[in-house]
């Protein structure tokens, strides 16, 4: 076969993008419970965080009540102080009428304080009830943290070495056939050449390895014949040879 130089330089960058894809895949895989765990503490503390300022303002409401009740209290009193004071059976009448009705008032207040309060115990009971959730939370992200780390650290070295084999890969492919290449790989993460598959003897049997599509023989001459970026017609994939593939020792 002749020697080329532009499908092996993107044969080399495609296997370490198909591996960075592999990795990539399985780190996220590790992190996908610690992601729901990390998504599920956002949410309970927003909803701690809701009943926490509904809390606030409740007992706001409430305090305020209790000093509305506690100047009506006093007024109470001081109007009975008046009653020694009247000088007529009418303005005495009259001042126990104010009583009676500042004495209503109170009442209803009481009723609305102790109808808050509920109200507050309510929340507080259901704001203990997410903490209690968030510590139950919090340590099992702590616990998976802890029992994934090392298989963390392991791909993530993995996925830097990739990344640094990468660059020197990318400057081996020209330029053009680079930008062919990485719009494939928007379509296709990881997957943008494919085999043509076929047996040589065999030749009425020719599919593209990534999308399993007929190909012709054509494909096959010309690949064997020219160092230039050829497409499978279905898929849009880079096509190559299993011959071109440099060989790999067993590990």
């Amino acid at each position: 076969m002749t020697a080329f130089t532009m499908i092996p330089s993107l044969l080399a960058l495609y296997r370490i993008d198909h591996d960075l894809h592999e990795f990539n895949n399985r780190l996220a895989a590790v992190m996908k419970d610690q992601v729901a765990i990390e998504n599920n503490i956002t949410r309970l503390n927003a909803s701690l965080a809701e009943f926490e300022s509904a809390g606030r303002k409740l007992q706001a409401t409430i305090s305020s009540h209790e000093l509305d009740m506690k100047s009506r209290q006093e007024h109470i009193e001081k109007m009975r102080t008046s009653l020694n004071n009247a000088k007529t059976n009418k303005e005495y009448s009259a001042i126990l009428i104010q009583i009676s009705a500042e004495k209503e008032e109170v009442s209803k207040i009481e009723t609305t304080i102790l109808d808050f309060m509920g109200q507050l115990e309510t929340n507080m009971k259901s704001a203990s009830g997410i903490r209690e959730q968030l510590h139950v939370a919090q340590k099992s992200l702590d616990d998976s943290r802890r029992q994934s780390s090392q298989r963390v650290a392991e791909l993530q070295a993995h996925i830097r070495e990739l990344q640094s084999h990468r660059e020197q890969a990318t400057n081996a492919v020209p330029p053009e056939s680079r930008k062919q290449y990485d719009r494939i790989c928007q379509r296709y993460p990881g997957d943008a050449m494919a085999p043509v598959e076929f047996n040589e003897n065999d030749m009425d049997t020719i599919t593209c390895g990534g999308c399993f599509m007929g190909l012709n023989i054509e494909d096959v001459n010309l690949l064997r014949g020219r160092d230039e970026i050829r497409r499978c017609q279905s898929c849009g994939r880079i096509l190559y040879l299993p011959e071109m593939l440099p060989q790999q020792t067993s590990a």
